[in-house]
């Protein structure tokens, strides 16, 4: 299980304490809406990602989100996010000389060859996996949903004022 770093958001009450009968600024209401917001964001970017259609959903159906307090944790369930966040070295893929049939290849030509993985063609330094850099997948969610967040911010603190209004009158 990999759990994405956790990060805080702090909110101070908007209003003074008792203010002429209304309620305190509700700062879980943002963070739901931001623990929502980055769960959304980080679903999509997987969407995005070069991934099969198989792969993509077990990735979406992996993924959850948590609020402690004030802050949210993401949480991945699913083995492939290991090498997916932290990335891959380039190494030798010494598994292949177990395959019982040819390995199918396509070249750069667009062409289907087979070849066959040998203990000699190991020991000459051939198949090697190129490796993968880490993606920022969380990274991205995160500021797009801190930036969907920011921009509705003073809409959803007016939602709440009024609703505050209509609750004392």
């Amino acid at each position: 299980m990999i759990v994405a770093p956790k990060f805080k958001i702090y909110y101070k009450p908007l209003l003074p304490k008792g203010g002429g009968g209304l309620t305190q600024f509700d700062p879980k209401v943002v963070m739901r809406k931001l623990q929502r917001q980055i769960l959304k964001k980080a679903r999509e970017e997987i969407q995005a990602g070069p991934f099969s259609p198989r792969a993509k959903r077990a990735l979406k159906a992996a993924m959850s989100t948590k609020m402690n307090g004030s802050s949210i944790t993401v949480t991945a369930k699913h083995p492939a996010f290991f090498p997916l966040l932290q990335g891959r070295k380039n190494r030798q893929m010494t598994w292949l000389v177990k395959a019982k049939a040819p390995i199918p290849i396509i070249t750069e030509n667009g062409e289907l060859i087979f070849r066959s993985a040998t203990p000699r063609s190991m020991e000459r330094g051939r198949w090697y996996h190129p490796g993968s850099k880490p993606t920022t997948v969380l990274e991205k969610a995160k500021s797009a949903a801190r930036k969907v967040i920011k921009e509705n911010l003073a809409k959803d603190l007016k939602a709440q004022i009024r609703q505050a209004f209509l609750k004392v009158k």
